[in-house]
Parts: C-alpha cells; structure tokens; sequence
C-alpha cells in the first residue's frame, strides 16, 4: 500500500515524498489488543523522524484497556527509500508509567532489535532464537513506557521511527537526547505521535458473547466464549453496549417452498423456522415416512411432526415400512409359577404357560401380595353386582342372599363379588347403602 512521508528532526520538516509500505507485524490474534498512540493505518501519511545518535531514545506512554500480558511491541521504521538494509539498534525497553517525561521502573528488556525497513515491526521474543516469549503483566487502566533505544544514528538515506501527522498529544510522547536527558519530543517540535505500540493479550478478561441463536452472555472470557460456539466482543464488553446478530435459518412453507431467513422475518411471513444455523440446501421441510409407534408397529408415510406427537421413533423422510424393523415393547410376561419377566410379546409366548399383560406393563408388586400387579386377574369380572339370584337385575329375592353375605362368618368368593357395592373387596355395612340404593333404582 502507499504510504506518504516526510523526513524531519527535531526543528521541523525537511522532505517529503512517497514509497510503498509493507505492514512486517501479524495481526492481534484473538483476544489481543493492539495499543497505540498514533493514528497510522496501512495506506496512511506519517514523518519519519531524523535527527537520532546513538543511545537516544524515542518513548510512548500508553495504557492498557485491560488486566492482561503485554505480549508483542511494534515499531514502524522506515526510510525514504524504504530499500535501506536491516540495522541491529540498541534496544526495546518497558518501563513502569514513572512522572513524565521520566519513565518509571524496567519491566522488561528486549535487547539488538534487528530493524526492517518499510513496516510495522514486531517483537513477541526476548531472544533471537525465539524461545523466549515476552510476557509482561498489566492491570485494566495501568499506564506504561515502551521507549525505542538506538545503536545507529540516523543519517540522510537510513530508516528510523516514524509519528503520524495528528499532532503531539501532550504527555505521550518524549526523546531520551543526548545532552537533555528525558523531555517531552512535543516541547522539541516533533509534531505527532510516535507508532510505537503494544499488543496486549486480553484472553483473561471478561466480556460480552454473542451466542449462535442471537443472544447474548456477559462475563465470559475469550475461551469459555468459544468453548460455548460464539462470538467474543472484547475484554471489557458488556451486552448492553453489543447489538448481537439476528441468525438465520431455514424458513419453511407449504405446500412448498424455503427461504433462509431470521426467525422474526420467517414468523412474519408466515412460514416453519427450521432453527438457527439451518439452511435451504440441507433442509427437507416436511419430511414424511415410516414411523414406528410405541406398540411396535409401524405407519407409512407419515409426517415428522405427526409420528412425534404419536410418541414413535421417525424412520426418516420417504422411508418405507419395508425397509425398517420397529423395536418391539416390552411388558409384563406373567408366568405359570406366578413369577414374571419384563419382556416382548413374542418371547414372553415362547415360554409354556406365558402370558403378556400388555406393552408398558411392568412387574411391579403395588400391593405387596407377592404377584405382580399387571398378573392379578379380577376375581370379580363377569358378576353382575347385587345380582344374587335370577332374574337378572337387582330386585327384592336379592335381598336375603345379600343378608346372608353380609353376615357369614367366611363369605365365599361369588358374594364378596355381588355384593361389594363400595369396592374394598370385602362385605360390610358400607355396601348396604348401595344394595338398598340398587333396589330404588329398579331392574
């Protein structure tokens, strides 16, 4: 890209002309952020500043946005040519905030920079071999020092550091000059900002998430954010000051027809959201066919939606019974024993004497009687209640057969029957009211 120019020291300009820059530095991965006084973008016009010995430095306060570790510093150095070779310079220096123009304590020291003209340089190892990551910790709000130190002075044809052409903000800013110690490079006349920056790694810094379905999680960090298949909005973010994407997903309409669109837009226009992340091309909209019911049989060509609110298992779209075998339910066997086995119909018949209570039944001893509950036959199915003798029907000859029940010492079976009006399986003054109600009644 282009990058305008002017070469100047410390009294003013002294050229200007026009080379083509190359950004040399990676861009902030992830949760990193790229801290910076200047306003310099790739394309953009700056100064390339003369003037610099050897052992002068050229420093920038800066302020991290966030509790972090400082894990790059870039440098953008240039030559008026932009074809000057490499140079070895003193060193890259951070310092604690310090009283400007004074720098504070050393934090860290990255020593022999090696310098390529015509980019943004970047540093994120303390040594040449790259073993050792620089890593540099700071809190939200921590004010710091990065100061560039030369080795070589910058002759006419030489690159060195660069400022933009905003101006000089006060209290950013300041040279190292032989002769001066530390003063603020506005009050030398250096009229921007130096592109002296930090990259910051945020990764631990909580913020807003925008998830896949639209919404949004506050206080995650960069990792739990993608762990969660979102979108990270940076250390620091809250949702209030987010606006999260609307997904999209594949809208459906009968008889037929998709488009892909938000689940707002596909309710207006009257159409099946088939769920954020879906799509058209991968959707079938009404899928139908086989379905295999809660009893083991199986319908044919039926709706998705139908076969689920049926309770069976969808086979899948324009699956043929034929092509499937239904699992078949279980339920209570009640074996000759008196024993039982939860099992299919079909092998519940295979054992002698078997006899399957019904799908979904189980073994279950309620009453504590020792047969499970789903094998207990109703003694009493078949007899006509209050009927004790012929005709059929309740009528006065009933009433001394019930008598008799009611006061035997052993009733048999057949009365208890007849006559258990209020249904506790046995006869007592409680099923008198319902004899006499039965009589009121008639035939």
């Amino acid at each position: 890209m282009p990058f305008s120019h002017r070469i100047e020291n410390a009294a003013g300009i002294v050229v200007c002309c026009l080379v083509s820059l190359i950004w040399l530095a990676n861009p902030a991965q992830g949760a990193e952020q790229v801290v910076q006084n200047d306003s310099i973008a790739d394309g953009g016009s700056g100064s390339i500043q003369g003037g610099f010995v050897a052992n002068e430095s050229a420093a920038v306060w800066l302020t991290s946005p966030c509790a972090g570790n400082i894990v790059a510093i870039q440098v953008l150095w240039l030559s008026q040519s932009g074809t000057a070779g490499q140079s070895i310079e003193d060193s890259i220096t951070i310092f604690d905030a310090g009283t400007f123009p004074v720098p504070g304590a050393v934090l860290e020291v990255l020593q022999g920079p090696v310098m390529t003209d015509g980019g943004l340089n970047e540093f994120r190892f303390l040594d040449e071999n790259s073993t050792m990551p620089l890593s540099v910790p700071v809190t939200s709000g921590q004010q710091f020092v990065v100061s560039f130190k030369f080795f070589n002075d910058v002759v006419p044809g030489s690159a060195s550091v660069v400022t933009d052409l905003d101006g000089c903000q006060a209290s950013k800013n300041a040279i190292n000059a032989i002769g001066i110690g530390w003063i603020s490079s506005c009050a030398l006349g250096v009229s921007g900002d130096f592109a002296i920056r930090a990259v910051i790694d945020c990764a631990g810094v909580p913020g807003a998430c925008c998830l896949a379905d639209g919404s949004c999680l506050d206080g995650q960090t960069s990792l739990d954010c993608s762990t969660l298949g979102g979108t990270f909005q940076g250390a620091g973010t809250t949702c209030a000051g987010v606006t999260c994407p609307a997904p999209s997903g594949a809208c459906c309409f009968q008889p037929s027809g998709c488009v892909d669109l938000t689940s707002a837009d596909c309710a207006t226009a009257g159409g099946f959201w088939q769920g954020a992340g879906t799509d058209c091309a991968t959707t079938t909209c009404f899928p139908s066919g086989a379905c295999c019911l809660p009893d083991g049989s199986c319908a044919e060509a039926m709706a998705q939606a139908d076969c689920i609110a049926a309770g069976g298992i969808f086979q899948g779209d324009g699956v043929l019974c034929s092509a499937v075998s239904c699992p078949q339910p279980t339920g209570a066997c009640c074996l000759s024993n008196g024993n039982c086995l939860v099992l299919t119909q079909v092998d519940c018949l295979q054992i002698p004497g078997g006899s399957w209570a019904g799908p979904n039944t189980d073994c279950a001893d309620m009453n504590m009687n020792g047969t499970a509950d789903a094998c207990e036959i109703d003694p009493c199915m078949g007899i006509p209640l209050g009927d004790f003798v012929a005709p059929i029907g309740v009528d006065g000859l009933d009433v001394q057969p019930f008598v008799d029940a009611l006061t035997a010492a052993s009733p048999t079976q057949d009365q208890i029957c007849r006559g258990d009006f209020n249904g506790n399986s046995a006869l007592d003054d409680g099923d008198v009211n319902g004899m006499v109600a039965a009589l009121l009644a008639g035939p």
